[in-house]
């Protein structure tokens, strides 16, 4: 079996072997176990280097027969490596072992390439882990209400995990809302208005909180690596209150 991959976390596994989670554009997320050489130098295989893999076995955990990279290493320093670091934890983590997601690993690409040309990293992270809300059938839906109305920019509408958007009629919530979002934030945060402002503020608190609700609250350790900004802004009751 032959895989087009990227490494996106090592550790070690047996003597003189490391296990490797390979992000790969055929089969999505793999686990595969690589025998360091004998002889030469042993290196091992690097994050940001897109690989030929050659893998062997039937179980969830493969052996790697050969590696070869087939493009320059992309060289990564300060805030672009702790990204690339934050998403390959996100991938690891999230993605399902051994199913396709292609959608996915171009958007991957896409990513990389954009940091290393140096574009703002705040808009190519939400763009990113919007792709993979998606592609994890969890996407988040600022559309339509829970009860499945339109959305309409001039309402105010709280927010949760569960019901989704809700018209916000006045009063002090009897559940804590995730957020207050006005429509006509939400209606340009779902055409992916990455660039604007607002939508990033918004979208930073939102998909922060919906990273830990996949994750059941366990920590992301990469985001410590990653600029801490706590929210300062407008707040409703105590909550975010997210408006153009």
């Amino acid at each position: 079996m032959r895989v087009t991959a990227y490494v996106v976390h090592n550790r070690p596994f047996q003597e003189n072997k490391i296990l490797l989670d390979l992000f790969s554009l055929e089969l999505g997320l793999l686990r595969a176990v690589y025998r360091l050489p004998k002889k030469g130098g042993r290196i091992v295989p690097s994050p940001f280097v897109r690989y030929e893999v050659e893998l062997k076995g039937r179980t969830e955990l493969k052996s790697i027969s050969a590696i070869e990279s087939c493009q320059p290493p992309m060289r990564f320093d300060g805030l672009q490596l702790y990204t690339g670091l934050y998403v390959h934890e996100l991938l690891s983590r999230l993605v399902t072992i051994a199913v396709p997601v292609p959608d996915l690993f171009v958007l991957y690409e896409w990513l990389l390439k954009s940091i290393q040309l140096g574009a703002p990293i705040a808009p190519l992270l939400r763009r990113f882990e919007s792709g993979l809300f998606q592609e994890l059938g969890m996407s988040i839906n600022m559309a339509y209400t829970g009860n499945g109305d339109a959305v309409l920019p001039s309402q105010l509408y709280l927010f949760d995990f569960k019901l989704g958007l809700r018209p916000f009629l006045g009063g002090r919530p009897k559940q804590r809302p995730m957020m207050f979002v006005d429509g006509a934030l939400a209606a340009k945060y779902m055409e992916g208005e990455w660039s604007n402002k607002d939508v990033l503020m918004m979208s930073k608190e939102l998909h922060r909180n919906w990273l830990d609700y996949l994750l059941s609250g366990k920590a992301i350790e990469a985001r410590r690596l990653l600029p801490k900004q706590s929210y300062k802004g407008d707040r409703l009751y105590g909550v975010p209150k997210f408006s153009i």
